[in-house]
């Protein structure tokens, strides 16, 4: 829904006069246009025909595009041509995904994954409601996005379908984009932690055939509650996609050197694929100023700063949908109880073309069934019955105003402002969001769309956790599993919410402070390491008085350490590059707490028994085995707990933590000594557990595990974390350094495949994990180059620095992966050989800064 709010009046305003403004005749002198850099037209290349449009993009020695303009408008038109330019690839190819068109292209694909492809994001149906949305939609909203086409759409007309960087050059389906295509491929992206986490559950969601639903008396019956348990915690985990993660700190004036707030931005998300950042600078003289990151295909900015507040995001802890069992009629598995009523799972069907082998295109007719809540879900172990089916109700299925939340937040005034976005519009969709200003606060709230459940349903659902096996594995797996045949567990409407059945803003955590905030993915309660955010919030916004993350505890440490050794230094005040520094420090908080107790243990210990290793997915099986663990040992006790590319022990404590579940890691146990403390949840679980009296010792245990594994791999104990912990650029191996989430490191590396993007050069990666839940893989990149070791393909990606100070804001920064989505392109490697030796780029902000920084300019048109 739509409300009018002053931000949005405003606005409104602004872009009639700035439309109006924009008409201005072909004859305009364009090197005379207020607000354009100073250039003459012989200094200038002017790309595009003459139209209303025009925009003077300047780009830097990192190939960051600097766009000015004179209007808002035109900048939204200069962002769509760099954006192609750099990018044209991810929003054609996810234009096709969102509409349910990959087939009518490209086929049904291997093993049919296009077309489940275009079932799934069918059944989503945000094509649909983002069509409807978009006749409704404000001014500003059609306005930009409709110039951000335009500039697309410009750009391809420039360089022509053959001619384009990317991977889709001369494909037949890279087409100019409409306007709603691109409002409907930015509603997509706020189903990242909902419908698009399911998406894979959705095309086999079908009644079962008669022949399933014969009578128990012809020798079927139904499993037993255990065995429904069972099905799912071996089919679940996986299933659905894990949201990526990242770290955020702002710093108040009280820890600031100069007084002015500081911001850490560190979104671990992935290095390819439509999920990576695009890195842009918007200025219009005057009106407009922000230098940040945005997804791929998108206009305006999601993450970075202005001249008086910065901000950044992490996906929050909390729920986005909740999922629904539902009691089916007897007899009837299209139809379930509701109260005392009887509702019927509805079908519609849906018509996907598939162009064939032999270049016809067909038609195919899929139903889609829904309940009243949303789509259904073959849910995994469950799915559905002539008993039982699953459904889920999606928190941001409605979210029209998610758009409206980035294009109003690069425009506000101040940090209140910018909070006033977050209070009137509610349209961040799965997102902690941790943000400073110049004045010197720091602002952190979890203002994500989350389901507002009644006092008795939260109630009901804390009793089923604790008795229904399968709700407690769901919860496990990141879903909340309701009844949806008790009409309790439907969402409430409450005053002040975005839409209906949503938490409003007054019921959400936020928290304001003069010293620092953050979050690393845990739940808003420990946004600070001593003075939790504890209040009546639901639990659906995340868990308070729980184990935190190893990940979490090291961001706490880093933060709160005031001492002269401190990351803060002797004043414990951050300065800039003190800041940048403890970014990239690469202390790993199990290293921290437990390496020399570890060392201790190891020192002088006899071989080890290990017994043998059976991998049940596909990996090496190692044999039992008496291991030496002195080498080993001694590596330990050399390193100081430091996740550099040079630094000789990270290789062995990986292997040797890994070995420990994520409860392990998280409570006491066979690691850990004391438990865990709500009333202190950074330090404890806390100390090395003592070796358990006439038995095997689990920490020897796991290190001489650790040490065979890597024998079994080739790798030596002694062996520099850069040698094997490498991004493929191209065939170019590059040293990478950081952690991964065992290792607590707050710089989060790792290898992923979040990506839906069709590009033939990430269906060629080959990654072979070789045992156990040890990271080590055998990795064929696209190219052929072969690594075994730990492939890095994702995890920190734009990192930036920031500080205010009198003069304004200063800022460095990483893009780990750079703009560029062409792999010949010089500045694809660059990017990530700066990254790997921690040369920070200061990103240039002030006109005399932006003008001294230039390497080419051009003037574009349309």
């Amino acid at each position: 829904m739509h409300r009018t709010t002053p931000i949005r009046r405003a606005l409104t305003a602004l872009l009639a006069t700035v439309l109006l403004a924009t008409a201005c005749s072909d004859d305009d002198d364009p090197a005379a246009r207020e607000g354009d850099p100073p250039a003459t037209e012989a200094e200038v290349e002017v790309r595009g025909e003459a139209g209303e449009h025009e925009a003077t993009i300047r780009r830097d020695a990192a190939g960051v595009p600097h766009i000015t303009a004179d209007t808002i408008v035109d900048v939204a038109f200069g962002q769509g041509w760099a954006s192609g330019e750099d990018r044209t690839c991810d929003l054609a190819d996810q234009v096709l995904k969102v509409n349910g068109e990959r087939s009518r292209w490209l086929g049904a694909g291997e093993d049919d994954a296009n077309l489940a492809s275009d079932k799934a994001w069918r059944s989503i149906g945000i094509r649909e409601i983002a069509g409807e949305d978009w006749e409704a939609a404000g001014d500003e909203v059609r306005a930009l996005i409709t110039a951000f086409a335009d500039g697309w759409n410009a750009h391809l007309a420039d360089a022509g379908v053959d001619g384009v960087a990317g991977w889709c050059a001369g494909e037949e389906w890279v087409r100019p984009v409409e306007p709603v295509e691109v409002y409907a491929y930015a509603r997509s992206l706020a189903l990242q932690a909902s419908s698009g986490a399911v998406a894979d559950l959705l095309p086999t969601a079908q009644p079962p055939t008669p022949a399933k639903t014969a009578p128990a008396a012809a020798g079927r019956t139904e499993p037993t509650a255990a065995e429904r348990a069972e099905a799912v915690a071996a089919a679940l985990p996986g299933a659905i996609e894990p949201a990526v993660a990242s770290n955020g700190w702002a710093i108040g004036a009280d820890r600031s050197t100069s007084g002015g707030g500081m911001l850490v931005g560190n979104p671990h998300f992935p290095w390819e694929g439509e999920l990576r950042f695009w890195e842009v600078h918007l200025t219009v003289p005057g009106e407009l100023d922000v230098y940040g990151v945005q997804l791929s295909g998108m206009p305006g900015i999601g993450i970075g700063f202005t001249e008086t507040f910065g901000w950044t995001h992490t996906v929050s802890a909390g729920n986005r949908f909740t999922a629904y069992t539902l009691d089916l009629v007897p007899g009837d598995p299209t139809s379930y109880a509701y109260g005392d009523e009887t509702r019927a799972i509805e079908p519609t069907e849906v018509v996907i073309e598939v162009l064939g082998d032999d270049g016809e295109v067909t038609e195919q007719t899929h139903t889609v069934w829904r309940s009243h809540y949303g789509p259904m879900l073959d849910f995994p172990g469950v799915g559905w019955s002539d008993t039982t089916a699953i459904t889920f109700r999606d928190a941001n299925i409605d979210n029209d105003e998610f758009v409206d939340q980035y294009l109003l937040t690069m425009q506000a005034d101040d940090l209140d402002g910018f909070v006033a976005v977050h209070r009137e519009t509610s349209g961040v969709p799965l997102f902690n969001t941790i943000a400073t200003s110049a004045d010197g606060r720091a602002w952190y709230g979890d203002t994500s769309a989350t389901p507002a459940l009644s006092d008795e349903a939260i109630a009901a659902y804390e009793g089923l956790l604790e008795t229904d096996p399968v709700v407690g594995i769901a919860a496990d797996n990141g879903a909340v599993l309701l009844d949806g045949s008790d009409p309790m567990f439907e969402w409430e409407e409450r005053e002040g919410a975005r839409d209906p059945g949503l938490v409003p803003f007054d019921e959400m955590p936020v928290v304001e402070r003069d010293d620092y905030v953050f979050n690393a993915n845990d739940s808003f309660w420990v946004s600070h390491a001593t003075e939790l955010l504890e209040g009546d919030y639901s639990p659906l916004h995340g868990r308070q008085g729980i184990p935190q993350s190893v990940r979490t505890r090291e961001n706490a440490v880093v933060l709160d350490d005031a001492s002269a050794e401190g990351p803060a230094g002797d004043d414990g005040t951050f300065s800039l590059d003190e800041l940048a520094a403890a970014a990239v420090q690469n202390r790993g908080f199990t290293s921290r707490e437990l390496l020399a107790g570890v060392v201790e243990r190891c020192t002088g210990a006899a071989p080890v028994a290990v017994p043998a290793l059976t991998d049940d997915e596909g990996g090496e099986e190692l044999p039992a085995a008496t291991v030496d663990v002195a080498e080993a040992c001694a590596v330990l006790a050399d390193w100081d707990g430091v996740y550099d590319t040079d630094r000789v022990g990270p290789v062995v404590w990986r292997e040797l933590v890994d070995g420990f579940s994520n409860d392990e890691l998280t409570e006491a146990g066979p690691l850990w000594a004391e438990a865990f403390d709500p009333a202190d949840p950074v330090a404890t679980p806390a100390g090395l557990a003592p070796a358990p009296a006439g038995q095997p010792d689990p920490v020897l245990v796991a290190l001489a595990r650790a040490v065979q594994t890597l024998d079994a791999a080739g790798v030596a104990v002694d062996t520099p974390l850069g040698e094997v912990q490498q991004a493929d650029r191209n065939g170019t191996l590059v040293p990478i350094h950081g952690g991964n989430g065992a290792d607590g490191t707050t710089n989060v590396v790792g290898f992923g495949r979040s990506w839906s993007i069709l590009d033939p050069a990430l269906d060629a990666i080959e990654v072979e994990y070789l045992t156990g839940p040890s990271h080590l893989a055998r990795a064929t990149g696209p190219t052929g180059t072969e690594l075994t070791g730990y492939p890095i393909n994702t995890g920190t990606s734009f990192l930036f620095a920031l500080a205010y100070d009198d003069e304004g804001p200063h800022a460095r920064a990483f893009l780990t992966y750079g703009d560029t989505e062409d792999r010949e392109d010089p500045r694809y490697l660059a990017a990530t050989e700066a990254f790997s030796e921690k040369a920070w780029r200061d990103v240039p902000f002030t006109e005399d800064a932006v003008a001294a920084a230039t390497e080419t300019t051009i003037r574009v048109r349309g």
